[in-house]
């Protein structure tokens, strides 16, 4: 889980509130909803019914049923409690919420372990020894256990938790913590196979010196460290958490293949937080980055973090999926709330391909996303000259729009647009930035550090600027130029008229071509 504790409690006024025992939690589904703004929970972006969340937990592939573990609060709106809530989906787009799978627990009425950020697996071969003769590969929770007395931290190290019955209920295991090093700053452990060493590889962020830990186990139980990365690399203006390492096929070169490291931390906005990346290679005990122009950031928008990938994905399957949080710790508690706060976003297919900087991440919606679109709008070889508004107009949709970048001046597109307020999305042929303004989106003064214009640099593919906009009633997320870069950003309008209006600066501008998509149930 992540409070940023080294840094950011202080920022955030975030607290560690008191304990309770509770039970379960109702269980709802949560389906593609028609593109009306007949509330305000976003359509295709899972959250719970109601109550707190952030970081996505324990992604983990079972029996055809994908599991999303997340940090949750049972009881409120605001960060507390925390506990693994769950929610399933057999296609990575429809979930259905189910009861709380790890609760915060008390001992000795005073002493409080919250269920912070980690991972889950499949214990395939039970090296673990905590299957059973029905069920021989259990599914297993590695967590950080944040330990707390009358709201005073204590400790931080990691605890196991099993299931026998494919993640509906889990049991502690009597042996934790099973990692301690004696730290309060010692969290968010993402654990998976390394065959070449046949044994379980950890990775635990050391947040507050700007490192992560390797470490090695045969039986998930006991723990020797095997080496680090970072310390002096990368953005370090703020604490690392919820690292992640996996590797990728370089796809437009046979045969090779990297290892990448993610870690939640600086933003390019500085004093904010996001998530960067290093490509490089790994032997099972030691990272090694490339001499990439570090830091490489995998969002430019100040709402996904904490993005970690999924386990257990088949080999048949190939694809790395990633899930974040959609939110902002500098505001997150601080958002409007209809009774909840916190979204996950969309699940990410990532790939590699090697480019004339090195190596370039890519990010795209999971191929499951796709397969509910339906062509709504289009229109091809527009040109603009100031504005032109579309007949379509919606509050939940895609967009897709492909900007020739030898125009004069600056094009865009104006979204979420009512009497009052727009959200402006806007390339600038000269400088070659793309930039999202929500500083009028709506809401935006519950915060003096929400209203922002978030850029990023953007070099044309073949004369043109490719924009995929997922507009979500509360979030959007633009992916350009195939997901080289991506933007992620809430905001909260007030008005539903949902307008859409091309725009241009400076000159005419060209748009090759607009399709816009509703997202079907």
């Amino acid at each position: 889980m992540k409070l940023l504790v080294a840094a950011f409690l202080s920022l955030t006024s975030l607290f560690f509130l008191s304990c309770k025992n509770f039970t379960g939690y109702s269980t709802k589904t949560a389906t593609l909803a028609k593109d009306t703004a007949e509330s305000t929970k976003p359509s295709f972006h899972y959250g719970p019914q109601k109550n707190w969340i952030n970081d996505p937990n324990g992604l983990v592939f079972h029996d055809g049923v994908y599991h999303l573990f997340y940090q949750y609060n049972p009881f409120a709106d605001i960060w507390g409690h925390m506990s693994w809530g769950q929610a399933t989906s057999k296609d990575l787009i429809h979930w259905t919420e189910q009861p709380v799978a790890i609760p915060e627990f008390t001992e000795h009425d005073t002493i409080v372990t919250s269920i912070f950020s980690g991972t889950a697996l499949i214990d395939s071969f039970n090296t673990s020894g905590l299957g059973t003769k029905e069920n021989p590969s259990p599914m297993i929770a590695i967590y950080t256990g944040n330990v707390t007395t009358s709201g005073k931290q204590l400790a931080q190290y990691q605890n196991l938790a099993y299931s026998n019955d494919n993640g509906q209920t889990f049991t502690q295991y009597k042996g934790n913590p099973i990692l301690d090093i004696h730290s309060k700053e010692f969290r968010d452990p993402k654990v998976f196979w390394y065959a070449p060493t046949k044994q379980w590889v950890m990775i635990v962020s050391k947040p507050d010196e700007y490192k992560v830990l390797f470490f090695g186990s045969a039986n998930l139980k006991d723990w020797k460290k095997l080496g680090e990365f970072g310390g002096n690399t990368g953005n370090i203006a703020t604490v690392w958490e919820c690292p992640d390492i996996f590797q990728l096929p370089v796809t437009n070169n046979s045969g090779e293949k990297k290892w990448l490291i993610t870690v939640s931390a600086g933003h390019p906005q500085v004093g904010f937080v996001s998530m960067q990346y290093f490509v490089g290679n790994f032997n099972g005990k030691t990272f090694i980055a490339d001499p990439l122009q570090y830091p490489l950031y995998m969002d430019f928008g100040k709402d996904f973090y904490a993005g970690i990938t999924y386990n257990n994905i088949p080999a048949s399957d190939g694809r790395k999926i990633m899930i974040g949080w959609i939110n902002c710790w500098q505001y997150a508690r601080d958002i409007p709330s209809d009774g909840y706060r916190g979204s996950m976003s969309v699940p990410r297919n990532l790939t590699l391909i090697k480019s004339k900087e090195g190596y370039e991440l890519l990010q795209q919606p999971v191929a499951e996303f796709d397969a509910l679109r339906k062509e709504v709008f289009s229109l091809n070889n527009q040109e603009v000259d100031s504005i032109f508004n579309l007949s379509y107009h919606g509050n939940s949709y895609e967009l897709d729009v492909t900007l020739d970048a030898n125009s004069a001046g600056s094009e865009g597109i104006k979204i979420l647009k009512s009497k009052n307020e727009e959200t402006i999305l806007k390339y600038n042929n000269s400088t070659k930035v793309f930039s999202l303004d929500r500083a009028h989106s709506g809401i935006v003064n519950f915060s003096p550090k929400f209203a922002s214009v978030e850029t990023t640099s953007v070099t044309p593919e073949n004369g043109s600027i490719n924009l995929r906009i997922l507009v979500d009633k509360r979030i959007i997320t633009v992916f350009i130029n195939e997901g080289r870069r991506v933007i992620t950003d809430q905001v909260f309008p007030l008005e539903n008229e949902g307008g859409i209006q091309l725009f241009s600066e400076g000159g005419k501008g060209s748009f090759k071509s607009v399709k816009a998509y509703r997202i079907l149930e």
